[in-house]
């Protein structure tokens, strides 16, 4: 089975991936100051040699070049004067000057001479220039025969038997043949130090490519870095995220892709895949339970319609015939029962409301609120038959984003029960209100009447939960649990605030869009 050279890396964890990668980076971090280093101190050691080599030698050859000069000056002034008293000062003169230039010859070949640095002759032979060594070597031997050769010449023309005038002319061909070796000597080692700039250029060069490469290198490993923590790391959470963002919303027909690695991210996407997985054997479970339970509340439904409209429609047979006989207790027993029949088809019906809209998608869509405020109020103002309540609407905002049928239930649900609540009120007064903040908008329903126990919150909104008789208050107790079920389609949140004979406020909150 073929693998890719980089399959290897896919099965690391994240951990030895990142170690793996910043000890590359380390590594190439230590290398690099290593050999720039090593080669600042090579450069420095070429700059060392310059300075006890090549500089003391140049000033040691212009030294020679003087003592040279002085000697010539030396035999000319004693052959122009040609008198016994400047004889001896001559000699002194002669000996000191040949003994100065002899021991800085000596010293030259024994410390600044090409030969005599093993590091110095290699770099010649390096760059092909033997030939200055050679030339400084010449340079030397001519110097030193010269000065030979004129010692032997300044005795004869210290005596006085030998003829002044062709010593003095062999004098100065010597001190020129010194005078000459000595400027081929400086323009060997000026030769020579032109070539140790050229290696320390060379080495500089070497040192600035060496610290490019390495930061070339460096980058490229980063960029691989970020390259392969992005495509092994980065891609596959952005898409696990991005699967895992739409099974939140419930589509669950989504697909986590398999992950060749055997890091934390695969070990992630596998146990995703096992968890989308078990949610739709659960959800195909659940919608499967959730039609036979629809089907088996519409069946009750009907079984128990049936029944109750035979006994509503025989407890108005009896009333019928029992009217006549003025028995009241009959008649009693009578209300009773169809009350009792009606209230509990009622339920059905309230009961079948909430399965219904449990059941439902809500297409959600932007309307007017205000408008269907206010045709709520007129309906509910019309088919009032006792005093008109007293009704203030104030609202900061026209439009709202949801599904408009169900806010018009639940709207209308909780501005029937004020109604209903107030109406033993000398003057019922309903205000319906709100609010809007940055994260919703906040819809009102207050009401001055009968009010309740905030310990009871949390009851009036449970399904058939009531906290008064439904002969004090007629009602199925679903109302509020339809406004709750509303609310929680929608993300949004119910609640209330009220207390004993103080009336009531109930406030819905829908999430700005």
């Amino acid at each position: 089975m073929n693998r890719s050279p980089m399959s290897w890396f896919r099965h690391l964890t994240i951990g030895q991936k990142f170690l793996i990668s910043f000890g590359l980076i380390l590594t190439i971090l230590a290398f690099s100051l290593t050999a720039l280093l090593f080669y600042l101190s090579w450069i420095n050691s070429y700059v060392d040699r310059h300075k006890r080599i090549t500089v003391p030698a140049i000033v040691t050859a212009a030294k020679m070049q003087r003592d040279a000069y002085d000697l010539k000056l030396a035999l000319h002034l004693h052959s122009e004067r040609n008198s016994s008293e400047s004889l001896k000062e001559t000699l002194v003169q002669l000996n000191r000057h040949h003994a100065e230039i002899i021991g800085a010859l000596d010293l030259y070949k024994d410390t600044h001479a090409a030969r005599t640095h093993p590091v110095l002759f290699g770099m010649l032979t390096d760059h092909h220039r033997l030939d200055l060594a050679e030339q400084e070597d010449q340079a030397i031997e001519e110097i030193a025969a010269s000065l030979n050769a004129l010692t032997v010449n300044w005795k004869a023309l210290l005596s006085s038997s030998t003829p002044v005038q062709p010593v003095m002319a062999e004098t100065d061909r010597l001190m020129t043949r010194v005078t000459d070796g000595l400027s081929r000597l400086v323009d060997a080692h000026t030769q020579i130090d032109i070539e140790m700039k050229h290696e320390g250029d060379r080495l500089l060069g070497r040192a600035r490519f060496i610290a490019l490469s390495l930061a070339l290198l460096l980058g490229l490993v980063i960029a691989a870095t970020y390259v392969l923590a992005t495509r092994h790391i980065a891609h596959p959470l952005m898409a696990l995220s991005a699967t895992a963002d739409r099974v939140a919303h419930h589509d669950l027909t989504a697909q986590f892709e398999p992950w060749p690695s055997r890091d934390e991210v695969g070990a992630l996407a596998g146990s995703l895949t096992t968890m989308v997985a078990s949610l739709r054997e659960h959800s195909t479970a659940l919608m499967r339970k959730t039609k036979e339970l629809e089907a088996f509340t519409y069946s009750i439904a009907h079984d128990l319609k049936g029944p109750l409209r035979e006994i509503e429609g025989f407890s108005s047979l009896l009333e019928k015939q029992f009217a006549e006989t003025g028995d009241t207790q009959v008649k009693h027993h009578i209300d009773v029962i169809r009350s009792s029949a009606l209230r509990l088809t009622h339920m059905i019906d309230a009961l079948l409301r909430y399965s219904r809209l449990e059941q439902q998608e809500l297409p959600k869509q932007r309307f007017n609120v205000l408008e269907m405020v206010q045709g709520i109020v007129a309906e509910r103002i019309t088919s009032t038959q006792d005093t008109k309540p007293i009704i203030r609407i104030d609202l900061p905002f026209t439009d709202l984003y949801g599904e408009p049928v169900s806010i018009r239930q639940a709207l209308a649900n909780l501005f029937d029960n004020a109604i209903k609540f107030s109406r033993d009120s000398s003057r019922t007064e309903i205000r319906i209100g709100g609010r809007q903040t940055q994260s919703e908008r906040v819809i009102s329903i207050s009401d001055n009447g009968i009010g309740f126990d905030m310990a009871q919150t949390d009851k009036i909104f449970g399904l058939f939960e009531r906290i008064h008789s439904p002969h004090e208050y007629e009602g199925t107790g679903v109302g509020l649990a339809i406004v709750k079920l509303v609310m929680d389609k929608h993300q949004g949140r119910v609640w209330a605030e009220s207390a004993p004979g103080q009336g009531s406020t109930f406030y819905v909150a829908f999430p700005m869009r």
